[in-house]
């Protein structure tokens, strides 16, 4: 899974050098091309406006869109490439769902001028070797009946570029919402069934089977009340990208997980880690968080970057807790509590361990889910190559006490925080005199 950081929002373009030393020293290695950075959604709503205030010395994409690689460039793609930030994944422009309310605004130009966009970011992205493009469906003012053809033509036209150029790009389509009357409403493939059709249709006329793709854009299912692992399911190995950002479900924005929290959380991130770990998700895990990071004051943006990716990797963390569950041919656990149980209920007739252990030694030689709780010591008895997994909230502690005891065994944080399973009688183990030293799990 790539960890990557969009760019929109977070790069600008008047001292974009320093915005991506930030972004590498965060942590990230991976950030997008993505239009946006110089093509704010919002831009389109100045087409067919004559008499907008413009700002001094800049260069409307919206008014010149073949411009775009020479901005695109001359912003940030080059500086990128000799600080070494990896740009895999592209991303053309969108226009924002309110757009369509704009009296001022000429619809059928802002269509023609986003697909003339595309084209020209599918060409840079293709020029600098990117592994994907990004590609929203065209939307504003047409019918259903109208979505399909529009967007089957254009996305045909895309497909062509890509084969003319000899590139295996992939072009990913995306969940869309629609503003009818200040509501946020579902879009194009906002449902799993159409997209699966769209993207199945348009592999087929392309005559490749992974020419086209999905990316599931969190935000606009949960601006749409949608359950998140129903829809990522049933896509399955189609979905290539993630955009990952929080919101307060009523407003279109980019917050950082866990901080749109107003009455609880806003986003169900249970349902998007279940989602993606069972489809396997391996993918573009995009972190967008421009609102968060842009309401910070200047000093404090950095930290906000290492929260970012330090979230990034929690999430990639749970997301990937099978695959860490088979990483290992023999295993023993540290912890009988409910994460023991948790695991032994989800792996343990596939992936058992010989014993688990505990730091309470009045549980020492009892039978726990199948397992004998041993004493630490008896990991000094493990050959090198069985791994430790710790199933205890105590993580640091128990690593830092394994690692004193000389132990060279592999050690793994296990989490039953989003499994499958959920018990609603909960071990009470309040009685353990141990539970400050690993006892509680």
């Amino acid at each position: 899974m790539k960890i990557i950081c969009r760019s929109a929002g977070i790069i600008g373009n008047l001292r974009p050098k320093q915005n991506i030393k930030d972004i590498l020293a965060a942590g990230f290695e991976y950030s997008m091309l993505d239009a946006a950075v110089l093509c704010s959604p919002q831009e389109f709503k100045n087409l067919g406006i004559n008499n907008y205030k413009r700002e001094k010395g800049k260069v409307y994409l919206t008014e010149n869109p073949e411009k775009l690689s020479e901005e695109m460039n001359k912003a940030f793609v080059t500086s990128a490439k000799e600080l070494g930030l990896h740009l895999p994944v592209a991303m053309a422009p969108t226009v924002a769902a309110e757009t369509i309310h704009s009296k001022k605004t000429d619809i059928n130009k802002v269509n023609d001028t986003l697909k003339q966009l595309s084209k020209e970011t599918l060409r840079l992205a293709i020029a600098e070797n990117c592994e994907s493009i990004i590609v929203p469906p065209i939307y504003l003012g047409l019918s259903p009946k109208e979505e399909w053809e529009v967007n089957s033509s254009f996305y045909q036209e895309l497909s062509k570029i890509a084969d003319d150029a000899g590139s295996d790009i992939r072009i990913l389509l995306k969940n869309m919402t629609k503003d009818i009357n200040g509501h946020f409403v579902r879009g194009i493939c906002a449902e799993a069934e159409e997209a699966v059709k769209w993207i199945d249709e348009l592999n087929a006329k392309a005559g490749k089977k992974d020419r086209f793709g999905f990316c599931f854009d969190v935000g606009n299912a949960t601006l749409c009340g949608q359950d998140i692992k129903e829809i990522i399911v049933p896509i399955g190995d189609r979905l290539k990208a993630v955009i990952v950002r929080d919101l307060d479900g009523v407003h279109d924005a980019a917050l950082l997980p866990y901080t749109a929290c107003f009455k609880g959380q806003q986003t169900n991130w249970l349902s998007m880690i279940r989602g993606l770990r069972q489809i396997h998700f391996d993918g573009a895990f995009i972190m967008d968080f421009a609102d968060t990071y842009g309401n910070m004051t200047d000093m404090i943006r950095p930290s906000i970057l290492s929260l970012a990716h330090e979230i990034a990797e929690h999430f990639a963390w749970h997301i990937g807790m099978d695959k860490l569950v088979k990483k290992h041919d023999k295993r023993v656990l540290f912890g009988a509590g409910n994460m023991c149980r948790a695991y032994m209920k989800d792996y343990g007739e596939d992936y058992k361990p010989l014993f688990t252990c505990d730091n309470n030694s009045a549980r020492w030689g009892e039978e726990f889910c199948g397992l004998t709780i041993e004493s630490p010591e008896k990991l000094k008895e493990l050959s090198p190559d069985t791994a430790i997994y710790i199933c205890n909230i105590y993580y640091k502690e128990i690593s830092a006490q394994l690692k004193e005891m000389g132990l060279k065994n592999p050690i793994e944080w296990f989490s039953d925080e989003y499994c499958d399973t959920f018990y609603m009688d909960r071990l009470d183990m309040a009685a353990d005199p141990n539970a400050a030293k690993g006892g509680k799990s």
